[in-house]
Formats: C-alpha cells, sequence, structure tokens
C-alpha cells in the first residue's frame, strides 16, 4: 500500500495514514533507502489513541452516524494515481476519497 502511495506523492509530500490499528505496519524499506523520494511518513494511531478510535467505530456500527455522504469517490488500489489527481484538482464535487485494495 505504502509503494503504491509514494509513487503519486509529490517530492518532500507527507503520507499520513490515520487510524493505523495494526502493530505490524509494513514500510517500503528498500525503496526509501534507494532514495526514491524525500518523503514524511506518518502512521499512527488517531488522535486520542485505540480506546477513542473503538469508541467511534462502535457508535457508526449502531448506524447512529451515516458518513456515507462524506466519501464522495471510491477508487481501487489500481486507480490511486487517477484519485490524487482528481482529488489535487478538487473536480466532481470531490470531498473525500475511500482507496480499497
Amino acid at each position: 500500500m505504502f509503494e503504491s502511495a509514494l509513487r503519486v506523492l509529490k517530492q518532500g509530500g507527507t503520507l499520513s495514514s490515520l487510524g493505523s490499528h495494526s502493530d505490524k505496519i509494513t514500510m517500503p524499506i528498500e525503496a526509501i533507502a534507494a532514495g526514491l523520494g524525500d518523503h514524511k511518513i506518518i502512521a499512527s494511531p488517531c488522535p486520542g489513541g485505540k480506546e477513542r478510535m473503538r469508541r467511534w467505530t462502535n457508535i457508526v456500527d449502531s448506524g447512529r452516524v451515516d458518513l456515507r455522504s462524506l466519501v464522495t469517490h471510491r477508487f481501487s488500489l489500481d486507480d490511486i494515481e487517477r484519485a490524487y489527481e482528481l482529488f489535487g484538482a478538487q473536480r466532481d464535487g470531490v470531498l473525500k476519497i475511500a482507496i480499497t485494495p
């Protein structure tokens, strides 16, 4: 996943993966060590930690809040470049893009 994002990340850009819930986050160390870019990568639990995210997930799962309208576009991981272009240009009423494997 990181390798796909790094292909479209601008020089000096930041890749932020908030809401990570795994202790096993895989980073493309070889690509970074090869100097393929000057990037900052942030992968951490959301502000407030795992407990806040667990509570928030329970609220969404219970149907008390509907967040579907926030995600205006969906793309597969294979189309991540097109997704970044759309979001960067702020076209077609884009608000939030969901990327799925």
